[in-house]
């Protein structure tokens, strides 16, 4: 309560009889008691267990005290989503099979990545070093990656003997170091990552962190078995059955199941071919909901040779070891153009991303000489730090000692398949769908691994619901759906709002770039606020954590 308020109080009341005074008094004080229990009662038991996973976690890498349920889990997809619901079904199935259409364990790999492995040079008078990544099909699969604190906290349930060794393995720090700015309004304040301050966070390359993954789950989980191939339907035994009963592979057997999860990223495989080629559907459009943000950027990646290491940490912010740094713009500014910097130390890797929403190839910086005016024409671009530009310097009189090569992406358009709409009893009892398989998230904002594993630990608590003797009953996935969307339709809904903020959006059909105009400027006003009370805070890292927390949010 403002002191203006406070003392209005106090006089009103002085002005009572003491009696009442006193009863007034008590009343207040009761008053706000009540209200402080209320409002601890309600985050606690309604809140946070709908709307997070953190209840949830709890349980996660339990054992079942009551065995586990017959039969096996078939995944569709080995990646990330893929994997950790592996984990999971691992926990609650006799056994559990991943099939995926780029390679097993042994061919994709089980050791720590070397960046160079996979390089290529281009042909051509104008081309620029490239690379072939194993996973042809995921995007940035070979560049850096942050997770964010959901992610961490899984792990840290999924694989509680394994992953401190493994993170050792890889070289990886949680948390790991990290400065921000949001249309270069600095953080006054680098988040360092033996700070226990600092929000939990893990820097690491996509392929490692697959590959992390792979190994967690081959130590962790022997039930758990592995395929290569490429998946062409479900099997359901009676046309109407609401039971699949397994999937059908490309030149290879049919493979049996007791329960599927579709892990197969954003081809959002069920929705547009194999759900209606089993017998359930036609599922109606009005099921997608779907938006293109226009978004391209491109990526350089340099391998930082021993000698230059002590050279770039003595430019960068101090503390700031690995981690990354981070310009996004704000839509009300006219600027659409982003850059954002990564480094690993223990991989010697630094990355620079830069593009944007509705930024063309020819925007799109690839070399240093560029990259540097890239930077200087950004909106406030005097407030950048000038320890950028020293990098930008470094890296270009060592150019060819760090081998860079460059990457150009586009994401396309961003897809929400609404399952938890779909009429009551038209979905497979035995059947769900995780991470991108329903929600493909623009990656810029880097939460789609936040939402595999919220997916994950929910798919945890409804399988223990299920005794080890029973069949899943049929409303088993109507229940995951609808307990599981409130917790992620928000990253959606952040992501979707701030893309409308853009111009070049290409918004939902029947949609406008009007549409959430207000949750846009309540992001602005709470980040710009937050920035003010930073810089003059006792504690300067409130400015931090309030950009962090709308970063994640939005």
């Amino acid at each position: 309560m403002p002191p203006s308020k406070l003392s209005w109080l106090v006089s009103s009341l002085s002005i009572l009889p003491q009696n009442w005074t006193v009863v007034a008094s008590a009343s207040l004080f009761g008053l706000l008691v009540a209200m402080n229990l209320l409002g601890k009662v309600i985050r606690n038991t309604l809140l946070v267990p709908k709307l997070t996973l953190m209840e949830d976690l709890k349980s996660v890498g339990q054992k079942r005290t009551d065995g586990r349920i017959k039969g096996r889990a078939v995944v569709c997809g080995g990646s990330i989503a893929g994997l950790l619901a592996a984990a999971v079904c691992s926990d609650h199935f006799e056994s559990v099979l991943i099939i995926e259409s780029e390679g097993s364990p042994a061919e994709l790999g089980m050791d720590k990545p070397k960046p160079m492995e996979f390089r290529t040079m281009v042909d051509g008078p104008n081309a620029l070093p490239t690379a072939i990544p194993l996973r042809k099909r995921l995007i940035q699969y070979l560049a850096l990656h942050g997770f964010l604190p959901p992610t961490i906290l899984g792990l840290q349930k999924l694989f509680p003997v394994n992953l401190k060794t493994e993170l050792d393995y890889f070289g990886c720090f949680v948390p790991f170091s990290f400065v921000l700015s949001y249309c270069n309004k600095l953080t006054p304040e680098v988040f360092k990552a033996k700070d226990p301050r600092t929000p939990l966070g893990l820097g690491i390359s996509r392929q490692a962190f697959e590959t992390l993954l792979r190994r967690l789950v081959v130590k962790s989980r022997p039930n758990v078995s592995f395929m290569t191939g490429t998946i062409n339907g479900f099997k359901c035994q009676t046309r109407g059955d609401r039971y699949l009963s397994g999937v059908t592979v490309k030149d290879q057997d049919d493979e049996l199941a007791t329960f599927i999860v579709d892990a197969t990223g954003p081809t959002q495989s069920s929705y547009h071919r194999w759900l209606e080629n089993s017998g359930f559907g036609p599922l109606p459009p009005s099921l997608q909901d779907e938006y293109d943000p226009c978004l391209s950027y491109a990526q350089s990646v340099y391998t930082l040779p021993d000698k230059l290491i002590p050279e770039v940490e003595k430019l960068l912010p101090d503390g700031l070891k690995s981690g990354f740094w981070s310009n996004l713009p704000e839509p009300s500014t006219g600027e659409t153009r982003l850059i954002y910097m990564y480094w690993a130390e223990d991989s010697h890797w630094l990355m620079i991303a830069s593009g944007g929403w509705g930024v063309t190839k020819e925007q799109r910086p690839h070399g240093i000489d560029e990259l540097r005016e890239y930077t200087k024409s950004l909106h406030n671009a005097e407030a950048t730090p000038q320890w950028i530009f020293k990098l930008y310097d470094l890296l270009e009189e060592h150019g060819d000692e760090c081998s860079p090569w460059f990457a150009d992406y586009h994401p396309g358009k961003m897809s929400f398949i609404k399952y938890h709409e779909a009429q009551k009893g038209t979905l497979p009892s035995n059947w769900v769908a995780v991470g991108d398989a329903t929600i493909k998230l623009n990656p810029i904002y880097g939460q789609g691994c936040t939402k595999a594993m919220i997916d994950a630990v929910t798919l945890d608590s409804l399988l223990r619901l299920v005794p080890a003797q029973q069949d899943l009953p049929l409303d088993f996935s109507d229940k995951f759906f609808r307990k599981v969307v409130p917790r992620t339709r928000g990253m959606w809904d952040g992501n979707k709002a701030n893309d409308y903020g853009f111009s070049t959006t290409q918004p939902a059909k029947g949609e406008t770039l009007d549409e959430n105009a207000f949750m846009r400027a309540f992001s602005r006003n709470f980040i710009y606020a937050g920035l003010e009370v930073g810089v003059k805070a006792i504690d300067p890292q409130v400015a931090g954590f309030l950009q962090l927390t709308y970063t994640q949010l939005s």
